[in-house]
């Protein structure tokens, strides 16, 4: 039996009801402060009964049993940080088992970036692509031959869903990984809300060892706010990943997380624990199955195999739409999508939209004109790489017009966030594949090796 399912914003209220006069940070005091107003009172630090992120003992502690329990892990850790720093703490984790990560190319430039801090050397998975025009989930084959060429990798990474909603076999790579002794890492940024769907498919349940979500993206959090899941597996207790998880995100992380945003994650577990979010969940699956049914009959091409249930993903170039009409029609529909590609778009549903954005939506997909089959070209080019990451990212660089870059050696992760994949990896050759489409990102620098 819980006391309270709001162990962080009961502890918080308390000390505001105490109208102690505040001689620590924050600076504002408490005191309004213009449009924040109505939250500045709760936006404390770690003073006498708030407890501290990464020393957590308290009402911090208690918040994070509670999602543990939740979502059936060893451990499940706050950050307010984003998925970035639960990332950054995977790596660090499995940092002791070897130099080598055996990694989707999808990774999340945050990913690359730690992995050059830490020292660790990529080793490239490379998804096909569908006849839905869109990347291919990494697959169990795929990771058991490349364990197999590189039997002193230290761990598997993968992100599922992938920015397009394509869920990948979870369980079927956690078998091959555990087979093979390595842990499997799963970035999940986009899929927090699967511990919450009709069908679990959370990567804690389907096997994985270590995971992160971006509550912040598809639950109703403050932006920051994330978790990294520990399962409970033999590998993470064999090489005590709870123990040590906390350490490894006090390396990457703020000594001042925002109050605000673990005070969001915490009130949002009444909610969770009470199924109310859950009903939430079903009723925006079934919204997004009615759009997705809609699109298919109007001539869209959808994501292949198992998706993100409240991800709505639309291959629009079969209907001979530019990317420049289809953001033109997004406009006039009133929406904003999440991301709008060459041939795609994506839009991010939550429990949060509301009746009316559905309907926008389907606006949208049934006024679109349908045009001559626009042609796409798909497929993935892998430059050469030169040197590693960390020798790259910590290299002299200097910046060079996209013009005169043919030939040199990229100084750093070069990306466009959204979705924040890099199209180039520190230390490959900027060849003439990749100069095209930088420049077709509206990429017109870089930095480069000196």
């Amino acid at each position: 039996m819980h006391t309270t399912l709001t162990p962080l914003f009961d502890a918080i209220e308390g000390l505001r009801r105490q109208n102690f006069s505040r001689f620590h940070t924050p600076g504002h005091k408490g005191a309004p402060l213009g449009f924040l107003s109505a939250v500045t009172p709760w936006d404390f630090t770690e003073v006498r009964g708030a407890d501290s992120l990464f020393e957590a003992e308290g009402p911090i502690a208690e918040t994070e049993r509670l999602y543990t329990e939740l979502y059936g892990t060893a451990g499940s850790f706050l950050s307010a940080g984003g998925s970035t720093l639960c990332i950054q703490a995977m790596l660090r984790l499995v940092q002791p088992l070897g130099q080598k990560i055996l990694i989707g190319r999808n990774a999340h430039g945050s990913a690359v970036s730690a992995m050059a801090l830490l020292g660790l050397e990529p080793v490239w998975l490379c998804p096909g692509t569908g006849a839905d025009l869109l990347p291919a989930p990494i697959t169990p084959a795929q990771a058991e031959e490349a364990l197999r060429r590189n039997p002193d990798a230290a761990a598997v990474y993968v992100t599922s869903p992938d920015y397009f909603g394509k869920l990948t076999d979870i369980a079927g790579l956690a078998e091959v990984c555990h087979r093979y002794g390595v842990p499997l890492l799963v970035d999940n940024a986009h899929g927090a809300e699967l511990q919450f769907t009709p069908e679990n498919r959370h990567p804690m349940h389907l096997g994985a060892d270590l995971c992160c979500d971006s509550l912040h993206k598809t639950l109703p959090v403050l932006t920051g706010g994330a978790m990294l899941h520990v399962g409970d597996t033999p590998l993470t207790r064999q090489h005590g990943f709870v123990r040590n998880a906390k350490d490894a995100m006090h390396l990457f992380g703020s000594t001042s997380p925002s109050y605000l945003v673990m005070l969001s994650m915490d009130t949002l577990l009444p909610a969770l624990y009470d199924g109310s979010f859950r009903q939430e969940v079903a009723y925006t699956v079934r919204q997004v199955e009615k759009l997705r049914q809609l699109a298919a009959g109007q001539g869209f091409l959808l994501p292949e195999g198992e998706t993100l249930p409240t991800r709505l993903t639309l291959v629009y170039s079969p209907l001979g739409c530019t990317r420049a009409e289809f953001d033109a029609a997004c406009t006039a529909a009133g929406v904003e999508p999440e991301y709008l590609a060459d041939h795609a778009c994506v839009f991010l549903c939550s429990a949060r939209n509301r009746e009316e954005d559905f309907r926008r939506l389907e606006t949208l997909i049934r006024t679109l004109p349908h045009k001559e089959p626009l042609t796409v070209e798909t497929g993935f080019h892998l430059p050469e790489t030169v040197c590693a990451p960390r020798e790259a990212i910590l290299s002299p660089r200097r910046t060079v017009p996209l013009s005169q870059a043919e030939g040199q050696t990229a100084a750093e992760v070069i990306s466009r966030c959204p979705p924040g994949i890099p199209l180039v990896m520190p230390g490959e050759r900027l060849d003439k594949n990749i100069l095209a489409d930088l420049n077709k990102y509206g990429i017109l620098q870089v930095n480069v090796l000196e």
